[in-house]
């Protein structure tokens, strides 16, 4: 399945502008450099805004994301959450400060290369009119069954798929629709996990899912990706969440917050 990840990178990237209201084109520079070892996060002093004549999202933002950590950023909408994700994936650019991804500058990093580092999993779960197959290997074209089986079980949905009579060969409809929303969860879950980054982006995962299906998918979420770095966005806290560190966004800035 070639340039299948740039696909799905280029997909998420998509949504991540849609969510954030407003495309800005961002060109990779001339002679990119080579990705750094860690994969750290850090906004410096960033200050940005969608357009001129806009109000600024952020102003003075800093923040560090550690390498393996649980990290939820919290805020009510128009805080600028989504744009955080749009920042981190290299979908814009700050007008001022920086966004560093382990010590080194994302400006001077590849688009390409920031999405193999930098996986997104959002609200809206797209999965394509393929088989699971094929949506599962979006994330790591050369999976064979025993890891997309086992991304499947991490997620909680490898039984109901094995109750499928095509398994993993089920086609899965435009959008998913031959699933429950919590079904598809998992499923976007299992490839998000399947992909090898090391940094996962979770962009409100849970909503529009009840309670129930919520704390399960965060037990989930839990007791998998023990070695990736986390970063939880969204409105509010269930308590189900296992976290390192809480920010709020608050006038343009990330203040830490109490667990």
């Amino acid at each position: 399945m070639p340039g299948a990840r740039f696909l799905y990178a280029a997909v998420a990237a998509t949504r991540v502008l849609d969510a954030a209201e407003g495309p800005v084109p961002l060109p990779d520079p001339v002679q990119p450099a080579a990705l750094p070892r860690g994969n750290a996060l850090r906004f410096e002093a960033v200050h940005f805004a969608w357009q001129p004549d806009r109000p600024a999202v952020f102003d003075g933002l800093t923040l560090d994301i550690p390498e393996q950590s649980r990290v939820a950023i919290i805020g009510p909408s128009g805080t600028g959450k989504s744009t955080l994700a749009a920042l981190a994936l290299k979908v814009v650019a700050p007008q001022r400060g920086r966004v560093l991804l382990g010590g080194a500058d994302l400006a001077t990093l590849a688009a390409a290369d920031v999405r193999r580092r930098i996986g997104w999993l959002s609200q809206a779960t797209h999965l394509f009119d393929d088989t699971i197959r094929g949506n599962l290997q979006l994330a790591r074209p050369d999976a064979g069954d025993d890891a997309l089986w086992a991304a499947l079980d991490a997620a909680r949905i490898g039984d109901t798929v094995r109750a499928l009579p095509d398994g993993l060969d089920t086609w899965v409809g435009e959008a998913g629709t031959r699933f429950s929303g919590g079904q598809g969860r998992r499923l976007a879950l299992a490839r998000a996990l399947l992909s090898p980054a090391p940094v996962l982006v979770l962009d409100e995962p849970c909503a529009g899912l009840d309670a129930e299906t919520e704390r399960d998918f965060y037990t989930t979420l839990n007791e998998t990706a023990a070695d990736r770095t986390i970063v939880l966005i969204v409105h509010r806290l269930t308590g189900s969440e296992r976290l390192d560190r809480i920010w709020r966004l608050s006038a343009g800035r990330a203040v830490a917050a109490a667990g």
